[in-house]
């Protein structure tokens, strides 16, 4: 299945992020899936039920309010590139327990953050100009695979797995489209 990349993020994709995506292929993964959205109804998007398998996640329902599914995206996303996922990866708040914390939000960095009823996860893709606020390649926002802006202060912690240097690179400004940060439930 192919989804449709609007031409200035594919530009944004290709020339701001070949070499990062040597260092970070895991975020190269998670890209691929942009698009990728819950079903209403009965049915699921078998995507999301393979995202939901990779987290060890019970869930058949893509689209049922108790089946956040960001945790189970990254689970998916990382084990996809090598990485063991942690115990519980449906809960986005267990990815604190990845890799190892750093202070500053490097590119593919896990941003973790609480919210009503539980918490969120995703991949940073990068920053605004003034760096207030972050762009979050997850799951589940908006029901769907999306990049989305968010204020810097609401995420809570960054992991990296061990072996990426935390000092690997700047973040980027992020300039491609991206939607606001609306529902991650």
């Amino acid at each position: 299945m192919s989804f449709f990349v609007p031409s200035g993020l594919q530009n944004f994709i290709n020339h701001s992020h070949t070499m990062l995506f040597l260092f970070t292929p895991w975020v190269k993964t998670a890209y691929g899936e942009l698009g990728q959205s819950e079903v209403a109804g009965a049915k699921a998007n078998p995507r999301i039920l393979n995202y939901f398998n990779a987290s060890k996640f019970w869930g058949t329902d893509d689209s049922g309010g108790k089946n956040a599914w960001c945790g189970s995206f990254v689970a998916w996303v990382m084990k996809e590139n090598g990485h063991t996922p942690v115990k519980n990866a449906f809960r986005a708040k267990s990815w604190k327990d990845f890799g190892k914390t750093i202070k500053d939000p490097v590119f593919g960095a896990i941003a973790i953050k609480s919210r009503k009823g539980g918490g969120h996860v995703g991949f940073v893709v990068g920053k605004s100009a003034s760096g207030k606020e972050l762009f979050i390649l997850g799951g589940n926002q908006g029901d769907k695979v999306s990049i989305a802006e968010y204020p810097r202060n609401v995420w809570e912690t960054f992991v990296v797995p061990k072996t990426l240097d935390k000092n690997f690179g700047r973040l980027p400004v992020y300039t491609a489209p991206a939607e606001k940060a609306d529902s991650e439930a």
